[in-house]
Parts: structure tokens; sequence; C-alpha cells
């Protein structure tokens, strides 16, 4: 008895079959797809969309959670991988956004990481995807529909918004909402 192993993924499975249902459409309508009819190229799309979804079906939206030892080392280990990301942040605050692209609503983060003055620190290309991942990694138990907050001070992840604490809220606004007085004073310690 013989075992056959398949080098196969199923995400190679979908694209093997999206290339066949192309090749199928052009054979039958012709490459050009402007000249296709509105109906064929809505039955075209839907059927392409039908055969991803149902590979992203198999996936789940998040991972499965990890040992707890693990959890320990990525939360020991988040103040530097965020460092990498984004030099000398102090708070990186992460906005769930749903969007509309691929025909199925998919949820992507907007980052926003803050230094010491509360200046936003410029991220690199892919930093807001990496930097959420980071987060969900360490904290697979938060609330990710709501925006989180997390400090470098206190390595903790918190729920921005009404149902935070009073404190939190006191001490997170200090960071991001200044007086006027203090941000005159600010911009002139900049210029000088």
């Amino acid at each position: 008895m013989t075992t056959v192993i398949s080098t196969l993924t199923d995400a190679d499975g979908v694209e093997e079959s999206l290339v066949a249902l192309d090749a199928d459409y052009t054979a039958v309508y012709g490459p050009e797809l402007r000249t296709w009819s509105r109906g064929v190229r809505g039955e075209y799309f839907s059927t392409c969309i039908t055969r991803r979804s149902r590979q992203s079906e198999a996936v789940p939206l998040r991972p499965r959670r990890s040992s707890a030892g693990r959890r320990r080392r990525h939360c020991k280990q988040l103040p530097y991988r965020i460092d990498q990301i984004a030099p000398g942040a102090v708070t990186v605050l992460a906005t769930p956004v749903w969007t509309d692209t691929s025909g199925e609503m998919t949820q992507t983060f907007v980052v926003r990481a803050s230094n010491a003055d509360g200046d936003m620190v410029r991220l690199p290309q892919g930093g807001c995807r990496r930097l959420a991942a980071l987060l969900q990694g360490a904290f697979p138990a938060a609330d990710w529909e709501r925006t989180q907050t997390w400090h470098a001070d206190t390595g903790r992840l918190t729920t921005w918004g009404r149902h935070a604490s009073r404190a939190f809220r006191d001490s997170a606004d200090a960071g991001f909402v200044e007086s006027l007085a203090a941000y005159d004073a600010r911009l002139a310690a900049k210029e000088a």
C-alpha cells in the first residue's frame, strides 16, 4: 500500500480553478473583458468571488490561541518588535476599519503610533498591518472590533472609548489632547 502525498495546498487548487475558469470564459467570449456583455462579466466575477471565498472560509479569521508561555514571551518581546517598526513609539492606537474591496467585508486596521511628545511616528510601508498583527498575536483575547491602545510604559492593551476607565481616559487624553498654551509652548520649543 502506498501513500500519495500531495504538495498542492488549497490556495493552489483555488488558483488552478480560477485559471481554468478564465481560460473557459476567454475561449467562449474572447480575450478582451471590455467586449463581454454586462451579464457575462457579472457572472464571471461572481464565480471568481465564490471560488475565492470557499478557500477563505477554511482559514480562520484569527489564528488559534497559543500557549500561555508563548503569549508571555510574545508580550515580553513586543516593545522591541514595535520599536523596530516605529522607533520611539510610546503609544500605539489600532482602529478597526471594515472595507469592501473584494466583494466581501474584511477588517483592516488603521494604526497610529505616537512618541513621548504626542507627535505621530511615521510608519514604513506595511507598518500598520505588521503592528496590528503583533498586537493581535500578543493579545488574542482582546475585543478587536473596538479601538485598542497599547502603552509602552505598562505594556498593556486597553480599549479606547466610553467603556474605558475614567483614570485611563484622563491619562490617555493627556497624551493626545493638549491646551492651546501647551501647543504654543511646544511649537516655540521646536523652533528654538
